[in-house]
């Protein structure tokens, strides 16, 4: 069974992403910020093959996040979602660390289940 870390603040997106990756067969876990996302890690028996980070978030960036889920655990599969792809600076930053990115609003059935069925190696994607 695969599982998915949700990190977004927005608890009807976190939500409703925990809930079609339930019903596309998925474990998953909704946090609502990068500290509870670091909480998540401290205290899980299980880590997520995959971690869905919102690049802004209330206490810190997603990137910040992704960087302190690297050097303290080791953990690297990240996959970036926001509303602010096209701002500088969030560009730079995807552009630099060449992670898998998608755009809100999430097309969630054509785009993101998709690749995270690759991703995961649940299935081949025409």
């Amino acid at each position: 069974m695969s599982l998915v870390l949700v990190v977004d603040d927005e608890v009807s997106l976190g939500t409703l992403i925990c809930d079609w990756l339930a019903s596309e067969g998925m474990d998953s876990a909704w946090v609502g910020s990068a500290g509870e996302a670091v909480a998540w890690f401290e205290n899980a028996e299980l880590w997520p093959q995959v971690a869905l980070v919102d690049i802004k978030l209330p206490d810190r960036t997603g990137f910040d996040l992704a960087d302190e889920l690297e050097s303290r655990f080791g953990f690297d599969q990240v996959v970036f979602i926001s509303a602010f792809i096209w701002e500088k600076e969030t560009l730079r930053q995807l552009k630099r660390r060449g992670k898998p990115f998608f755009e809100k609003p999430l097309k969630f059935k054509e785009e993101v289940m998709p690749f995270l069925k690759k991703f995961l190696g649940l299935e081949s994607v025409p």
